[in-house]
């Protein structure tokens, strides 16, 4: 990979941080913003429950964040990935951002920083470094 490209990939990983730093920032991505949300949109498809969208574990609104949480750093592992060539570093990377980002959530209103997050990020990042690990293995 040229220097460019390396750096085209840091680029993005510098700007997926600053995402995942507003998302924590904004109060548009609370729970109970989700909340509505999911519920918004449940309602527009034709899904009707007769549970609460934010009734506790396995709601469709902790399915939704939970998703959300995966695909956001696993999408940060794949560029810290493209940007350093090395699965343990863009794992490591993931990890340290993850821990941060709850560390960052802990200080704002209406959010709460959960350990058990930093493992659902790490699952995510996981998924897609051994995706990425298989592919290039076929390759």
């Amino acid at each position: 990979m040229t220097k460019t490209n390396r750096m085209i990939w840091w680029g993005l990983v510098f700007a997926w941080c600053a995402l995942i730093y507003y998302f924590t920032e904004s109060p548009l991505f609370t729970g109970e913003q989700t909340a509505q949300w999911v519920r918004y949109w449940l309602e527009y498809v034709g899904i009707h429950t007769n549970h609460p969208v934010s009734d506790g574990l396995f709601s469709w609104n902790f399915i939704v964040r939970k998703c959300a949480h995966m695909t956001v750093f696993g999408t940060f592992a794949f560029f810290a990935w493209k940007a350093t060539a090395s699965y343990r570093f863009a794992w490591l990377l993931t990890l340290v951002c993850a821990i941060f980002d709850e560390w960052h959530q802990s200080f704002q209103p209406n959010r709460t920083a959960l350990f058990s997050d930093v493992i659902i990020d790490m699952i995510g990042a996981t998924i897609v470094l051994w995706m990425v690990w298989k592919a290039n293995k076929r390759a």
